[in-house]
């Protein structure tokens, strides 16, 4: 007697589930519909005739929705490529790049912790050579959306002028200024320096600053307490 095997249910591709194609298709007609009313306020200039305020405001309210609905689709898509900083106070302001290009944010680290957990629960059940696979997939998945998602913004770039400057090295926004990028690559360097190696300074030289939360203080100081230095050394 055969038994019967439930196939675990599989979760909708990552490009599907992000909207991305709708995405666009809305953000083209929603700029269409407000060419269209630019282009009647423009006729009616130059005819010198009165608008249609009724079908117009009829027309505005269409396009105030439809807006809504795509900052709606907007934000979930969001939440997929970009990090918005939650706590952002005076102590941690000047070493947030650093923290968001090294993801050592502890929203980051929360985020993944329960998506990998989230992960885990859904395959625990099929066996090991299956988990494997299941895994490879949504891997694929993810990168398959990642190439949509960057061709997306790839287009966009192109239809408004926004390329990036191909002869900048670093590939740094625009809007950046090259000191404020060479400080934060500085910073990045000394917290990375901190993480691997340690700063060897004798206890009385070091200085904590406030700025750094408390999970990093942890891990750079945690070691130090039963380590003497040599100043010597």
């Amino acid at each position: 007697m055969e038994r019967a095997t439930t196939q675990p249910q599989q979760a909708p591709p990552v490009a599907e589930e992000l909207n991305l194609d709708y995405v666009k298709r809305q953000t083209q007609s929603l700029q269409q519909a407000i060419s269209r009313i630019l282009e009647d306020f423009e006729a009616y200039s130059k005819t010198n005739t009165t608008p249609k305020w009724k079908d117009i405001l009829g027309q505005y309210k269409m396009i105030n929705l439809d807006l809504f609905i795509l900052v709606e689709e907007v934000k979930q898509v969001s939440k997929a490529f970009v990090v918005l900083p939650k706590n952002v106070n005076a102590e941690n302001a000047s070493i947030l790049p650093v923290m968001l290009a090294t993801k050592l944010l502890p929203e980051m680290e929360t985020d993944n912790k329960v998506k990998i957990d989230q992960l885990l629960q859904d395959v625990q059940s099929l066996p090991v050579p299956m988990q494997i696979e299941t895994l490879k997939e949504r891997i694929r998945k993810i990168a398959e959306a990642c190439e949509n998602a960057e061709k997306v913004m790839a287009d966009a770039r192109k239809a408004y002028g926004l390329a990036p400057q191909r002869g900048c090295p670093s590939m740094l926004p625009t809007t950046m200024d090259r000191a404020q990028a060479a400080k934060i690559l500085e910073q990045e360097n000394m917290l990375r320096a901190a993480v691997n190696e340690g700063l060897r300074l004798p206890p009385d030289q070091r200085q904590i600053t406030t700025a750094l939360p408390p999970h990093m203080v942890d891990a750079l100081f945690v070691n130090d307490a039963g380590r003497e230095v040599n100043p010597t050394s």
